[in-house]
């Protein structure tokens, strides 16, 4: 049982204070270091440095490019990712094995990053009301209260709460996200064709295997995918055209992806 603390926005939100820069690091600070010691990383160093490098890249030409920004694989075929408050991201070893070209994870990665830049978790935390608001918010960060990354509940003082983006956030999410890779020179195409992959994926295994928890996490993908193809169409070609839809690093890590073993099953999976 992932058991995550998060007491320094709850004290300030029972005070009456909104959650500041620096407690949302520190918040996020603390759960990542649960995180990271309750769920199984990805141990080899060039997918890590992989991917930490193409978030780098992704973030730091965002409006909150001067947050330490830190992005792991977790060692999981559960098909999802998440943000914690303040710039900690993390992404399944799943959509690393489905994705078919580095604008596909970029895609994802954009996405999460647009999570923490408008700091949707933050303004769920100022809004809510009660103890238990810092546990509900990590369920709805990370998605393990119920069938989510780790498959895990999250307890704090015999509670576990339930909660989750809006489509309202997800769609601000998905729009920042797709204005985040551009910036980054990537093609944004990568967002539509995992989406609709996913999607075919979901609809095939009628709503079960590993892709379920993506859908639960991240409500309302058909509107979704719909809202990209919209973006892409407003979007000259010759500007999608200009962006980069690969890289050199891309086939190497996947290659190193498939050399590892089986990813081990998480307590609750």
């Amino acid at each position: 049982m992932l058991k995550v603390s998060l007491t320094i926005a709850a004290a300030a939100l029972l005070a009456g204070c909104g959650v500041s820069t620096q407690q949302e690091v520190q918040m996020g600070q603390d759960a990542a270091q649960q995180v990271n010691a309750q769920l199984p990383m990805v141990q080899d160093a060039y997918i890590q440095n992989y991917v930490n490098a193409l978030g780098q890249r992704i973030a730091s030409r965002t409006s909150r490019a001067d947050l330490n920004w830190q992005f792991q694989v977790v060692n999981s075929d559960v098909v999802n990712a998440f943000a914690l408050p303040g710039g900690f991201v993390y992404v399944n070893r799943g959509v690393l094995e489905r994705a078919s070209n580095m604008s596909e994870i970029a895609g994802v990665l954009g996405h999460e990053i647009e999570h923490v830049v408008k700091r949707h978790s933050v303004k769920q935390m100022e809004q809510a009301q009660g103890a238990n608001v810092g546990v509900g918010i990590l369920c709805a960060l990370t998605g393990v209260c119920q069938s989510g990354v780790a498959q895990a509940a999250i307890n704090i003082g015999g509670t576990a709460v339930f909660a989750k983006f809006s489509r309202q956030d997800e769609i601000q999410a998905d729009e920042g996200g797709f204005n985040n890779v551009i910036r980054a020179g990537i093609n944004p195409r990568g967002m539509l064709t995992l989406f609709q992959k996913l999607l075919a994926e979901e609809q095939q295994s009628g709503g079960g295997g590993n892709v379920s928890a993506w859908f639960s996490d991240h409500p309302g993908t058909s509107d979704r995918i719909a809202d990209i193809q919209r973006m892409l169409s407003q979007t000259p070609a010759s500007t999608l055209n200009g962006l980069a839809t690969n890289d050199s690093g891309f086939s190497t890590m996947k290659s190193r992806l498939a050399q590892l073993g089986p990813a081990p099953r998480v307590q609750g999976q």
